[in-house]
């Protein structure tokens, strides 16, 4: 089992999924709406996305050695399900982040030449937006019910 300091891994890291993934999620979203922030939440949305990617399947690695490690209840196999859902999502959401930004921001999309055709269809563009708003809005939910039931998991009697 992966220890830190002698405390689960897991038991650590989350606390950077549970906080990173709703403020991801929220970027994604004020981006896709407020065209004027676009030049200040590229940047920083596009590294959060890459870096919650690792960081999601890092915990939920640390999270199946503990699961292996302690006596397993309903609580933590439920807990484990939502984890692995929250995996998949944060794959989906750093995608459709990053297609976001190579069609709607312009630094991103002239290095990306051979693109140049989806960044002049308007469809494309409003239908990258949407799928960001939701799949962003998904992810705030996936991290709430992921990090509530984890906490039910332990706290729970």
């Amino acid at each position: 089992m992966i220890e830190i300091g002698g405390l689960p891994a897991h038991i650590l890291l989350v606390h950077a999924v549970v906080v990173l993934a709703p403020i991801a999620g929220l970027g994604a979203i004020v981006y896709a709406a407020a065209p004027r922030w676009r030049t200040y939440l590229a940047w920083p949305l596009g590294v959060l996305s890459l870096g919650l990617v690792p960081v999601t399947l890092l915990t939920a690695q640390a999270g199946e050695q503990l699961e292996k490690a302690r006596p397993a209840s309903a609580l933590i196999h439920e807990h484990a399900q939502q984890g692995d859902v929250l995996k998949v999502v944060s794959v989906i959401f750093f995608v459709l982040v990053a297609a976001m930004l190579v069609v709607t921001y312009e630094p991103f999309g002239r290095r990306l030449a051979f693109l140049g055709g989806l960044r002049d269809i308007r469809s494309v563009r409003v239908a990258l937006l949407i799928a960001g708003v939701v799949t962003g809005a998904f992810f705030i939910y996936q991290s709430i019910i992921t990090g509530h039931s984890g906490a039910a998991s332990v706290w729970a009697r």
